[in-house]
């Protein structure tokens, strides 16, 4: 019978190369494509139709677009030997928090996990400079210190508010990737796991497909003002170590 196909399926990507990763499903699927290439070569000899042709190279590769985003993902399919993922480790930055100068100094909310100095404002939105010592009023400050979050002002901005935009951390559910600069060569390899199903006729019709082993040249993470984030992850199939590639099965 007849087959059709509907919707975007369902993808998981599973690494490889590294054992127990956890397995990364493409949640929110929003586009997904799988595309087969074959190039050939043509003999043609005195004649202006070929008379022979053969296989060259053979490449499966596709692109997917998501929405559901989590740091396992971009740990385990692309970013490979130059992260190294910890968990229950936020790294955030707040984002213009308004605080009063009192007797010289301002600690921040988050000080106690201040990490590091993102700018201070006036409320008219003039930038202070930071210094080493000797804040200037409404001029200069010194920034914040590690542990504490204690910025020092002048003595005469005591009662002013300032603006001040500052990374911290915080413990937690998250997860932070730290990325390093790795020797070239190594990357991730992982399995490709996709199925669609429809029902057609009273019928479930299922495409299911695994590639043994793939990579990724290149994930996108598109921000646009009064838009979702849609990533779009590029991969490519490649023969496994027993010289397999996968396999395509249908209902038909």
């Amino acid at each position: 019978m007849t087959q059709y196909s509907f919707g975007t399926g369902t993808l998981i990507l599973k690494r490889t190369d590294v054992t127990n990763t956890q397995p990364a499903l493409l949640g929110t699927l929003q586009d997904n494509s799988v595309d087969i290439d074959r190039k050939t070569e043509t003999l043609l000899g005195q004649y202006n139709m070929a008379v022979a042709v053969g296989a060259g190279e053979f490449k499966i590769s596709g692109k997917a677009k998501f929405a559901r985003l989590q740091a396992t993902q971009l740990n385990n399919l692309l970013l490979g030997p130059n992260a190294t993922q910890t968990t229950g480790l936020n790294l955030i930055t707040a984002t213009g928090e308004n605080d009063t100068v009192s007797t010289g100094t301002i600690t921040v909310t988050n000080g106690a996990t201040f990490v590091e100095d993102l700018g201070v404002f006036t409320s008219a939105g003039v930038q202070l400079t930071p210094v080493a010592s000797g804040p200037v009023a409404g001029v200069s400050y010194v920034p914040g210190v590690a542990s504490t979050g204690t910025y020092t002002f002048n003595a005469s901005d005591d009662n002013v508010v300032y603006t001040i935009y500052y990374r911290y951390t915080t413990a937690g559910s998250g997860n932070q990737i730290a990325l390093a600069n790795a020797l070239q060569g190594p990357l991730p390899i992982f399995e490709l796991n996709f199925q669609e199903s429809f029902t057609y006729n009273g019928v479930a019709k299922i495409l299911n497909m695994k590639l043994n082993a793939c990579f990724s040249s290149k994930l996108s993470l598109p921000f646009a003002m009064g838009k979702f984030n849609v990533s779009e992850l590029d991969w490519q199939a490649i023969a496994d170590a027993s010289n397999n590639i996968g396999y395509l099965s249908m209902t038909e």
